[in-house]
């Protein structure tokens, strides 16, 4: 009897037809969803200007050469405040060298800064690091002729 009740409601009174209708509706919010995030938020680790960076790889390979041909090396420690580099092996060591900081995932903490000779070998700037995580740095004189290329792994403070 009861059945027969049910029978006689329209279909839009019912439980399944609603329920048939919103397994594939929230599919397709969920699409949307993600769509917008996606657009919102392009990868910055994809570069549209490829061609030309891999054309620089070569030059600097050429400054890692001439790092190593001169014998150099560097002992970094950093701490929130303050970023120290030792420069091992360069006679005639600069006033200053450039020092680039890119982090492996999150490219808005990428940073380029000068550190400032305070002693023999010893460079010193107050630059901040903001993110723990895998670092990778790049150290070159002013003059462009040398780089070194290190990795270096933070952990939180």
């Amino acid at each position: 009897m009861n059945n027969s009740a049910n029978d006689t409601l329209p279909w839009y009174k019912q439980f399944w037809p609603w329920f048939l209708i919103l397994l594939p509706l929230s599919v397709v919010i969920a699409g949307l969803v993600t769509f917008y995030i996606a657009q919102k938020s392009p990868p910055s680790l994809v570069s549209g200007n490829y061609y030309k960076e891999g054309l620089a790889i070569n030059a600097n390979m050429q400054l890692e050469a001439n790092a190593k041909k001169l014998g150099l090396s560097a002992i970094i420690s950093t701490n929130r405040t303050t970023f120290n580099l030792q420069l091992i092996g360069l006679e005639k060591q600069p006033n200053k060298l450039l020092i680039d900081l890119r982090h492996a995932t999150i490219s808005p903490h990428d940073q380029s800064f000068a550190v400032t000779r305070i002693a023999e070998g010893i460079y010193q700037s107050s630059s901040l690091i903001p993110q723990p995580g895998k670092w990778y740095i790049s150290i070159r004189n002013p003059d462009n002729t040398w780089e070194i290329k290190k990795v270096l792994k933070l952990v939180g403070q």
